[in-house]
């Protein structure tokens, strides 16, 4: 409630004014609020989810920004395609991060993967001729990914690359969660675009397309570095999805609503 003084412009109205909750209402309260709600509802909010409301978010992404970071110390992230919530840290600390809806890989198969996910999206994208302006998704065959991910372990790791059976139980569970978290999507071949120029035998395969929440991680070889060394460091022994929290799982930390995470590519920041 607001008091007289307040609503006369007494002592207190300067105050009120420039609280950001304030100018977003003068904006349109039902647009602020479906907005304030898309961004907690996924990982990622997408600009084709609802391009009308994305806009509105773009628009008006200064005063969003302020509200978020003053009442509840996230960072909002906006590019021309997506939209994410970034938290710093948790407050209750009687949740397990088991308990929390994040994207948060843990299992050292499973980073390992994800890293060489990074690496294939880019090298895909530079064969596909797809850059991050483009409108249309970089779609991609799993068995193309699994072939991918089993040359680069052979390559970097030599004789202590883990065995094929072992990667084939981790790549399940991984895209469960990408496809979860919508980093990306599964794509119905009977719907798939006249004309696609795919390798022969797609039905015994799975098509898949990658969302804009994947340009969110860095995809460098610096990055990937880290990931290679943490792995070399684990136990070789150690039985695939067993759990692990090793230091293989630090570079690619939680990412979830509203979730910590690595800071997005300052490339894809939206102007």
């Amino acid at each position: 409630m607001v008091d007289d003084a307040s609503r006369e412009g007494g002592p207190g109205a300067t105050d009120l004014q420039g609280l950001p909750g304030l100018a977003l209402d003068r904006r349109g309260r039902e647009r602020v609020c479906a907005v304030l709600n898309v961004l907690t509802e996924s990982t990622f909010f997408y600009r084709e989810d609802d391009a009308d409301l994305f806009f509105f978010l773009r628009r008006n992404q200064a005063a969003f920004r302020e509200l978020l970071e003053r009442y509840f110390g996230w960072r909002l992230y906006v590019d021309r395609q997506c939209a994410r919530l970034i938290k710093e840290r948790h407050y209750n600390e009687a949740v397990r991060p088991s308990q929390r809806a994040l994207f948060d890989l843990r299992r050292r198969d499973e980073c390992l993967l994800f890293a060489l996910l990074l690496e294939f999206h880019e090298e895909e994208g530079q064969r596909q001729g797809v850059t991050p302006d483009d409108d249309r998704r970089l779609r991609f065959l799993l068995a193309d990914f699994v072939s991918f991910a089993i040359r680069r372990c052979r390559e970097e790791l030599g004789d202590a690359s883990p065995p094929e059976a072992r990667l084939f139980e981790a790549v399940r569970p991984l895209f469960e969660q990408l496809d979860r978290h919508r980093f990306v999507r599964l794509v119905d071949k009977k719907q798939a675009e006249a004309g696609d120029d795919l390798p022969a035998g797609m039905a015994e395969h799975l098509l898949y397309e990658f969302l804009p929440g994947i340009r969110c991680y860095d995809p460098s070889l610096a990055a990937r570095s880290v990931v290679w060394t943490a792995y070399r460091s684990a136990p070789s022994d150690e039985p695939a999805g067993d759990g692990d929290e090793s230091a293989a799982g630090e570079p690619l930390a939680a990412a979830g609503p509203a979730a910590a995470g690595p800071p997005p590519a300052p490339e894809t920041e939206a102007t």
